[in-house]
């Protein structure tokens, strides 16, 4: 497994903090990137997408370890919407781990870099009801980037 980040950053606070962007379609989100343990490229993705429960994919064993995946593009689509696959899905594979040790995935449609962004940049997001595992939302590199919070998403 690559390692995407090092070092522990905290996003308790205003200061700096690093994150790793990654899209899901046509939007452009981040997580922070010390909750990452890994980037990997998805060879068969074919019975994950075709999981009944986007949030519940299906698990894969990587390196020995036992990775629960999470279909993101799926579960952040309305149902009646039917989601494009791209021909190269990523998979995030965070530090994190469930009840039963296994780690936490995400499929995602593509995996940019890391940037170091300052907290007290983050805003409310511009939605009218507030998802809570949405942090809010920053401009990086001149793109709209939603920060979410892996934390609340493995819960």
């Amino acid at each position: 497994m690559v390692s995407a980040s090092n070092h522990d950053d905290s996003d308790d606070g205003d200061g700096p903090i690093t994150v790793l962007t990654f899209d899901l379609e046509a939007e452009r989100y981040c997580v922070r990137a010390a909750a990452v343990a890994s980037v990997l490229g998805v060879a068969d993705e074919q019975s994950i997408g075709s999981a009944t429960d986007p949030w519940n994919a299906g698990t894969v064993t990587l390196a020995g370890e036992r990775v629960r995946v999470i279909d993101l593009p799926r579960a952040f689509t309305a149902v009646s919407r039917t989601t494009a696959r791209i021909a190269d899905p990523k998979l995030l594979v965070f530090t994190a781990t469930d009840a039963d040790d296994a780690h936490y995935g995400w499929l995602v449609d593509d995996v940019d870099a890391t940037r170091t962004v300052r907290q007290d940049r983050l805003e409310p997001t511009r939605t009218s009801t507030r998802l809570a595992h949405v942090k809010g939302r920053l401009e990086i590199d001149g793109d709209d980037v939603i920060w979410l919070d892996e934390r609340t998403i493995h819960d």
